[in-house]
């Protein structure tokens, strides 16, 4: 506690206000909305009700009932109206100025003495909310208490005015956020629905203006639903000593170690058996079993946002390249020592070694350097597409007027109209080329054509 000199005016207005109060006290109780038949407010409001017959507010002053204990001793400053000094306690929704004039709980006088504000009137029924098990609502248009486990819509909705928070109402659920990842708790009868997109602390904005006996909100998230929330950062988030974004960031972080750390394999928010997880990836049947080994070998887990093969490429490649790689491509250590890069680019690199040699093998060999070149073009065609044709003809003709009309059959087979490329004499070999090349092309007994051109091309 601390304590603070009141200037005159602060002191006159204080004074004031616990005149007001002791016009009418019950203004500190809440409004029952149960029945119950022993409700402490109705309790309550029966002593007060014979203090203010009696005028004997002073009655209490040694109870060992803080709250009509707060109220007598409140009432003990109107003996000489005089407050040059307050105390100030802080909470966690601001610092709240009392006077002392007994041994009350500091929380409790605090209460009462402003019980003209939403929020700190709470403080009063600080040992009553823990005793008799009362949860109390206070907002700027509702002050209620109810023995049961029950809110009413309205009240709530009045809260959350209060705070100017954005939300919406579906099929009696209250809904923070539109986007992401979602958590859940019961706010007694009212499920209360976070997105990950909302910022704000709905727990900590709740309880300052909702005192109740249990504060177990049984929080659950969505994000691996199949795996315990982490104790405490949920405990982190009630307290408020971390927002909404940051739950759900350290939330997933938790889930996503624990996958890991107990050899999980999680897609989306579904676990797998090793069996299935490879299956569902997809991976090529060649080194599917060999996969599942050295995962089961890891004992290492995995969460997958999607089907995706690439995490899993790059946890096993550093140990297990060159053997993925004879598997999948049929490559030498030699050939796999020139690949260089991530697990993409190797693979995409060895699949390009593994389609040229494919095509070089089903090909007769070269009989002459411009039949080299021929050869070297439909490879490149077969091996990388109709782009790396083109670019290996353009490259490879421009020294020789027989590699030109070679490419140029190659153009005309593949619809391009280049002809100002080439002279006269160039089109007129192209042309004769051009049915050969075309059935090499579409893949028509390629060797057959291509010893038919023996007689063309030199």
């Amino acid at each position: 506690m601390k304590i603070k000199s009141n200037s005159a005016d602060s002191e006159r207005k204080f004074i004031d206000n616990i005149k007001k109060f002791f016009e009418d006290p019950l203004v500190i109780l809440p409004e029952c909305t149960d029945s119950c038949m022993f409700c402490p407010v109705k309790s309550y409001k029966k002593k007060i009700e014979a203090m203010m017959q009696n005028k004997n507010f002073g009655k209490y002053f040694n109870s060992a009932d803080q709250l009509l204990s707060a109220i007598s001793e409140s009432y003990k400053i109107l003996e000489n109206e005089r407050v040059p000094l307050t105390g100030i306690i802080k909470t966690n929704y601001g610092s709240v100025s009392f006077c002392k004039r007994g041994n009350s709980d500091e929380y409790i006088l605090s209460g009462v003495q402003n019980y003209n504000n939403a929020v700190y009137r709470l403080l009063a029924f600080k040992n009553v909310i823990k005793n008799k098990k009362l949860n109390v609502y206070s907002s700027s248009n509702f002050f209620q208490a109810t023995c049961k486990n029950m809110i009413n819509i309205e009240t709530l909705k009045d809260i959350l005015n209060d705070e100017k928070l954005q939300y919406k109402i579906e099929n009696g659920d209250v809904i923070f956020g539109t986007s992401g990842n979602k958590m859940e708790f019961n706010l007694f009868n009212i499920k209360i629905i976070i997105y990950e997109d909302f910022q704000q602390n709905i727990p900590y904005l709740l309880f300052k203006h909702i005192a109740m006996y249990d504060y177990n909100l049984d929080i659950k998230t969505d994000f691996l639903e199949f795996i315990d929330d982490d104790k405490g950062t949920v405990f982190e988030y009630i307290n408020n000593n971390i927002d909404g974004r940051t739950f759900f960031s350290k939330i997933k972080k938790f889930k996503i170690n624990y996958v890991k750390n107990n050899a999980l394999f999680v897609i989306d928010n579904k676990n797998y058996g090793v069996e299935d997880f490879v299956k569902i990836l997809n991976f090529d049947p060649k080194i599917s079993d060999f996969i599942k080994d050295k995962l089961r070998e890891s004992k290492t887990g995995f969460y997958l946002e999607n089907a995706n093969q690439r995490k899993i490429f790059e946890f096993l490649f550093p140990r297990y390249k060159n053997e993925i790689i004879k598997l999948m491509y049929g490559l030498n250590d030699d050939e796999i020592k020139k690949l260089k890069g991530g697990p993409l680019e190797i693979m995409n690199m060895a699949a390009d070694i593994k389609n040229r040699k494919n095509a070089e093998n089903k090909i007769v060999k070269p009989w002459s350097e411009n039949s080299g070149f021929l050869i070297g073009l439909i490879t490149e065609y077969f091996s990388h597409g109709e782009e790396a044709g083109i670019v290996y003809g353009q490259r490879g003709s421009v020294d020789s007027p027989i590699k030109k009309g070679i490419y140029s059959a190659f153009l005309s087979v593949l619809g391009k109209n280049e002809g100002w490329r080439f002279s006269d004499s160039e089109e007129k070999l192209g042309e004769l080329i051009y049915p050969y090349m075309k059935n090499i092309i579409n893949g028509t007994e390629i060797n057959k054509e291509l010893n038919k051109l023996k007689a063309i091309i030199d």
